[in-house]
């Protein structure tokens, strides 16, 4: 069986999990809150979680994700809401994340 990322998800559901993911609470280290920088994406039963290390998003989805995904979070955050449509197709090959036509370097976990 040959691995295979290709998922596609709601536009606004996939920059919300991003949003949620990047932030973490930083009560006693410094007031206010700070981002995380990568971001980690995984199947899960609805379809995608975007995790971190301290919070994570579950979104809905449609297609197949074999296994984690390491990627930067600023990076999809800024790309995320300028892509057209209301959809995302999410697609892993050779160290590139693929979002619609767009990529960024991303890692397997």
């Amino acid at each position: 069986m040959t691995a295979s990322w290709n998922i596609t998800v709601a536009k606004a559901d996939f920059v919300e999990a991003i949003g949620v993911a990047r932030t973490r609470a930083t009560l006693r280290r410094k007031a206010g809150i700070t981002t995380e920088s990568d971001v980690t994406i995984l199947s899960c039963p609805e379809g995608l979680s975007i995790r971190s290390s301290f919070s994570a998003m579950d979104i809905d989805g449609e297609g197949t994700w074999t296994s984690p995904i390491m990627a930067h979070g600023a990076t999809l955050r800024q790309i995320a809401p300028k892509l057209t449509g209301p959809t995302i197709t999410l697609r892993y090959e050779g160290g590139k994340l693929f979002l619609n036509q767009t990529s960024i370097t991303a890692r397997d976990v």
